[in-house]
């Protein structure tokens, strides 16, 4: 009797090209879900031949790329809200000239993304890959 994997077709989709076409797809938007990989595709290759493409060609995985933010002790809260309460009483004084004077030393850009769902917030990313900050 043949076990399954030897009645099974040779898979035909999984070529050089639509490797590379699923890799740009991929990387282009790295949220992308297989289904809709396929969508973008069209007929042109199945749903499990995406899927091994992704995961043993590419050696893709989905990670969770939601940012939490870091929680501030009571202490550092009040600390917070007395500098700003500083700055504030400073800049009622001295108005607009408080704000020129004003030099920052360092800058952390952020990007702002609240997914609806958990499922929402993962990314493709490559075996090694940095995961997102």
């Amino acid at each position: 009797m043949q076990n399954t994997s030897q009645r099974r077709h040779p898979r035909t989709s999984i070529t050089p090209e639509n490797i590379s076409v699923v890799r740009d797809l991929t990387e282009g938007d790295r949220q992308l879900t297989v289904v809709e990989i396929c969508q973008e595709l069209g007929t042109r290759i199945s749903y499990g031949s995406v899927q091994s493409i992704i995961k043993h060609m590419l050696l893709f995985q989905k990670i969770l790329a939601q940012w939490i933010p870091r929680l501030l002790s009571d202490q550092q809260k009040t600390a917070r809200v007395q500098i700003s309460e500083t700055l504030l009483v400073r800049y009622e004084e001295e108005g607009d000239a408080f704000i020129h004077c004003i030099v920052t030393c360092d800058e952390t850009w952020v990007h702002h993304y609240t997914p609806e769902t958990k499922r929402a917030s993962k990314e493709w990313r490559g075996k090694g890959e940095e995961c997102p900050v």
